[in-house]
């Protein structure tokens, strides 16, 4: 398996920012509402950024390993291929896992719904976007690792699609993530966890209730954008700075309104390719060493933040005499919010920073020296993905 040598630097801040926005917007539901939604739903609409992660994935898999499945399926290949992707995700999320659980078992908690002992096996097997438990459970936010996972497993199929009819391969992906994103906001049976009585509104927002559906739409849906960055005419045009600043502003004007979530979707396929394909001020600006830093421990700020939340966030919100009643019965004033937060978010990269180091590259480094054999960890390395 060759992969693609280079990787595309600019892609790596946004996966930063993405992962920064996440924990914003898990601040706000679980800790203390500070940006009114009659004011913007910028922050509201946070839960989009793990939308932005996925058609990101399929970019960029599609950018690193396109060649190596593009003309035929070999086992030994798809081997190596899932080694390297394993190494990525599985060590940090089983830490983090392990962290839940013995937190939970070591402070004693009385029993819940979310630290379901049944549920640990499905997060090992990586199945907690599958709908088999009626709740999120253990670390949260890794639900889209399960998804991104799974839509492992389905890319060297796509690319051979790809590879062999790429017109109709490119028009049979776009079509079946509409179906998907489609169904997901409006077939899918969604309840509230807690309280099923209470609607549940038309939304991308499906996690532990068959988010692997979702997280599958997006990643063929980059996939698909990836093709477009092969045309050179299209290249051309987004390489601009023009093209970038456009893009970044229609992303934050339609966040800010709070549009329908399908049309996120569109916004999010043209702000990767506006931002992977400049080679103008933007691309100066995304490889400037602190954003490069912040891409590379996004997905440790993702995985790691969600352990915080209660830890963290909770006692700098008591700390500035705000009486903390649970998730949603908080609201403070904007520029307190904005402190308290930018407080929790030094906190989760410098927990993250740790666990980048000490756990994510040595892990990933272990499993994929444990073959002789030619793989691909410098160069996911080198991706960054």
């Amino acid at each position: 398996m060759r992969p693609q040598p280079n990787y595309i630097p600019n892609l790596t801040p946004l996966r930063g920012f993405a992962a920064l926005i996440v924990v914003v917007f898990h601040f706000e539901e679980l800790v203390a509402m500070f940006v009114q939604p009659q004011h913007s739903m910028i922050i509201r609409k946070g839960y989009l950024m793990v939308d932005l992660f996925f058609i990101m994935s399929g970019f960029v898999m599609l950018h690193v390993y396109g060649s190596s499945f593009g003309k035929t399926f070999q086992w030994p290949v798809f081997a190596r291929f899932i080694k390297a992707r394993f190494a990525r995700l599985y060590p940090l999320h089983l830490f983090t896992l392990l962290l839940a659980v013995a937190f939970f078992y070591g402070t004693h908690q009385p029993p819940n719904p979310v630290e379901n002992p049944a549920a640990i096996p499905t997060h090992l097997l990586l199945l907690q976007s599958f709908g088999i438990h009626n709740i999120f459970t253990w670390n949260v936010p890794s639900w889209s690792i399960s998804a991104e996972w799974w839509a492992y497993m389905l890319f060297p199929i796509l690319a051979l699609l790809l590879g062999k009819n790429k017109k109709p391969a490119i028009a049979f992906m776009f079509l079946v993530a509409i179906v998907l994103y489609v169904s997901v906001m409006y077939l899918l049976p969604r309840v509230n966890p807690f309280v099923p009585t209470i609607p549940v509104p038309h939304t991308l927002d499906v996690t532990y209730d068959y988010g692997f559906i979702r997280g599958i739409a997006g990643f063929m849906a980059g996939m698909v954008t990836y093709t477009f960055y092969q045309q050179k005419k299209l290249l051309h045009f987004f390489a601009k700075d023009i093209a970038g600043l456009l893009c970044v502003a229609l992303l934050l004007a339609t966040l800010h309104l709070g549009l329908n979530d399908l049309i996120y979707i569109p916004v999010f396929m043209l702000i990767v390719l506006a931002i992977a394909a400049n080679n103008g001020i933007i691309h100066r600006i995304c490889m400037l060493q602190p954003l490069q830093y912040l891409g590379d421990i996004s997905y440790s700020i993702y995985l790691v933040h969600g352990q915080l939340i209660f830890l963290v966030a909770v006692p700098i919100i008591e700390k500035m005499g705000f009486a903390y009643k649970g998730p949603g019965s908080l609201h403070i004033p904007f520029w307190k919010g904005v402190l308290c937060s930018s407080i929790f978010i030094v906190v989760v990269i410098a927990v993250s920073s740790i666990t980048y180091y000490f756990i994510e590259k040595p892990c990933r480094r272990w499993i994929n020296g444990l073959s002789n054999k030619p793989s691909a960890p410098t160069n996911i390395e080198l991706q960054r993905n």
